[in-house]
């Protein structure tokens, strides 16, 4: 089989049965790189690999109500609110007539009602039909911001935060890591950190793949170091995978985990490794 050194690109050709089922640790003649390699296995295609984990990591959601659907339960909050309103009316008639005792003379009660005022209605109180309407408003405003929540935060990102908290986060970027490791080798050029792993589109189009941020942090979770990386690859198919590797010499001694995330500043896409 054919392997190529990860820092330099050198190709080498190597018999598969040197390589074991263990794999084995193999050393660039170039740039001394080392690195581990493993005997090639029988698997199914990449692609229906990364369709079928793709489906099975996506969840189904609801398709958005039709307009029949939404003209339907609009009505029936108007209805709701019209009895609401009858009933709080009728209510109101009642506690403004004041309490008539049975002996009443009848020339008596009729000066009475001369001199009676007019039921008023509460100063500033609003319809019960327009708070029903603010409420329908409310709710379908909060269900379309839950539905698009990916063209919320693109327009804004604070609110990813707020659906992070909920148990929705968004992935504005289409971009996933998987499979993150990260070892510390040690050759008779030094000691080196080495931090590899995988990049999924997985959005519906292709996607541009940017800058890979890499912090090395203690254990009070202060970034002790950082450094950015190119992928290898400037773009991505959708489901397409892309590996990557990135390498620091000389890393902090008080290191006690790696992060990742895609360069310019946003956490979306942020992954971790201990």
């Amino acid at each position: 089989m054919q392997i190529v050194c990860p820092n330099c690109a050198s190709r080498y050709e190597i018999a598969e049965a040197k390589i074991g089922a263990g794999g084995r640790k193999v050393r660039c003649a170039s740039c001394q790189t080392t690195w581990q390699i493993q005997a090639p296995r029988e698997a199914q295609p990449t692609e229906e690999v990364l369709q079928s984990d793709l489906d099975a990591a996506m969840p189904d959601f609801p398709g958005a109500p039709s307009p029949e659907e939404t003209a339907a339960e609009l009505a029936e909050e108007l209805r709701r609110a019209a009895e609401i309103d009858a009933d709080i009316s009728a209510l109101a008639s009642e506690r403004a007539e004041p309490a008539q005792p049975d002996a009443t003379p009848p020339s008596r009660l009729s000066k009475r009602k001369r001199n009676w005022p007019g039921a008023r209605k509460p100063a500033g109180s609003l319809p019960s039909a327009a708070a029903g309407l603010f409420v329908v408003a409310g709710l379908a405003a909060l269900g379309l911001g839950l539905w698009q929540r990916e063209r919320v935060v693109r327009v804004m990102p604070q609110f990813a935060g707020l659906y992070a908290s909920i148990g929705l986060p968004v992935n504005v970027r289409g971009l996933a890591f998987s499979a993150v490791e990260s070892e510390l080798v040690q050759d008779p050029q030094g000691r080196f950190l080495v931090v590899s792993g995988d990049v999924t589109n997985i959005a519906k189009s292709t996607t541009k793949v940017p800058p890979i941020t890499v912090m090395v942090q203690g254990e009070d979770g202060k970034v002790l170091y950082s450094w950015t990386t190119e992928p290898p690859r400037p773009s991505l198919e959708p489901a397409e995978l892309m590996h990557f590797r990135a390498r620091l010499a000389s890393p902090p001694q008080d290191g006690r985990s790696v992060q990742l995330r895609f360069g310019g500043g946003s956490p979306d896409g942020l992954a971790s490794l201990y």
